[in-house]
């Protein structure tokens, strides 16, 4: 009788664990490019291209910069102006077209990015937020707040010269912190969770939102980790 079979799938042998953002908290990590996208609605939003702890990943739709009206977003536009602040820039160029490792198993994807704000080290606060959308429930990670790498100080605090790191020890307290909304229960994500997230496994609902993109106008095209020229 076999006490143990090797096996040599990928997910078995990959030496130590993943450093995918996974669950709410506050994640230090290099912004490598912000990327525009906008959806057919006409709203713009800013996903983050990072690397955390040398896992590259994106975090999806989470700074809408401005409703489908062309309206600034409340919300968005503030978190977004914040990272400006954190990153001491004061105004950023329009996006230029870029190549990024972003697609399925690290295919090539050509995307608008922000080459002001490439190349940051910052502080990330990330929420999780479940929901449900044709049946299926769905997870993001939403942002909440960025402060700076190496003191945490806030926008706020750059700006006014005050004491850093009063407002990131505030917001500790709600690292922990899970959106749940379309009446979907912790119990229901738990189990999805666990079951390792399949399909249709939330009933008829058809909450959500719409995800569907058009491509933003470009810049000039460089190759993904080449500096622009000063």
């Amino acid at each position: 009788m076999s006490f143990f079979k090797s096996s040599k799938k990928a997910e078995d042998v990959k030496q130590g664990g993943s450093n995918h953002i996974t669950s709410s908290g506050v994640y230090p990590v290099t912004l490598l490019a912000p990327i525009v996208s906008v959806s057919k609605g006409g709203s713009t939003s800013i996903d983050m291209f990072v690397d955390h702890a040398g896992q590259k990943q994106v975090i999806y739709g989470n700074l809408r910069i401005t409703n489908k009206d062309g309206s600034p977003n409340k919300i968005g536009a503030k978190i977004f102006n914040q990272l400006m602040i954190i990153a001491d820039v004061e105004e950023v160029s329009d996006p230029i077209e870029i190549d990024l490792p972003i697609g399925k198993k690290a295919a090539i994807k050509t995307v608008a990015a922000l080459e002001d704000l490439a190349d940051i080290d910052v502080m990330m606060r990330v929420q999780m937020e479940y929901g449900i959308y044709q049946g299926n429930i769905t997870e993001k990670k939403v942002i909440k707040a960025f402060f700076r790498a190496g003191d945490n100080a806030s926008a706020e605090e750059i700006v006014n010269d005050e004491e850093a790191g009063s407002a990131f020890e505030r917001e500790s307290k709600y690292l922990d912190n899970i959106t749940f909304k379309d009446e979907v229960t912790p119990e229901q994500v738990k189990q999805w969770i666990s079951d390792k997230r399949p399909k249709g496994t939330a009933g008829d609902s058809a909450g959500g939102a719409d995800t569907s993109e058009k491509k933003p106008s470009f810049g000039k095209k460089r190759a993904f980790g080449k500096k622009k020229e000063s």
